[in-house]
């Protein structure tokens, strides 16, 4: 009889300990995800091993972050890009043609002294000085990378015009 007894209880709390360790694992579980808040909505929910790629971005406020709420909520602010076709506007005196290369258009030469310097980041690349000629091609060999270029247009020693240029 004591033997019997001494069978059902140790089942029992058994039975006992195995409940509580699901239910603490099911709380740990709870709290080894992290929410991701996008617009003040739930995003995404990541379990604490893939929310280990972006910490760095919660310590270090990058461009695209995730910022802590609480302890299982972080804020994610994607960054917003600006694109050069948004906010960039074709110049009418220097552009690309279907070719590639660089064309210079400009009005009344021979009254007019042009002056037309392009640059290449903060370095100065090519500087075209009393430009004689209404229209001038340049090949894009004559550039050392594909990219945006800038540059600065003067008329008569006046800023005509300050802007970049795409050479595919």
């Amino acid at each position: 009889m004591k033997v019997l007894f001494w069978l059902i209880a140790t089942l029992c709390w058994g039975q006992i300990a195995l409940a509580q360790k699901k239910a603490r694992s099911k709380k740990n579980a709870r709290h080894h995800t992290q929410k991701i808040l996008l617009n003040n909505q739930l995003y995404k929910e990541l379990s604490q091993k893939d929310y280990q790629k972006f910490r760095d971005s919660v310590f270090k406020f990058t461009k695209d972050s995730l910022s802590r709420i609480n302890k299982n909520t972080v804020a994610y602010f994607p960054v917003k890009s600006e694109t050069p076709e948004e906010s960039w506007t074709p110049s009418q005196y220097v552009f690309t043609n279907n070719l590639g290369n660089l064309v210079i258009n400009l009005n009344n030469t021979q009254h007019k002294r042009y002056s037309l310097l392009i640059y290449s980041g903060m370095k100065l690349l090519i500087n075209l000085t009393n430009i004689q000629e209404d229209k001038i091609i340049l090949e894009k060999s004559n550039f050392y990378h594909s990219g945006w270029y800038q540059f600065e247009l003067y008329c008569d020693g006046i800023l005509l015009e300050k802007n970049k240029f795409l050479l595919q």
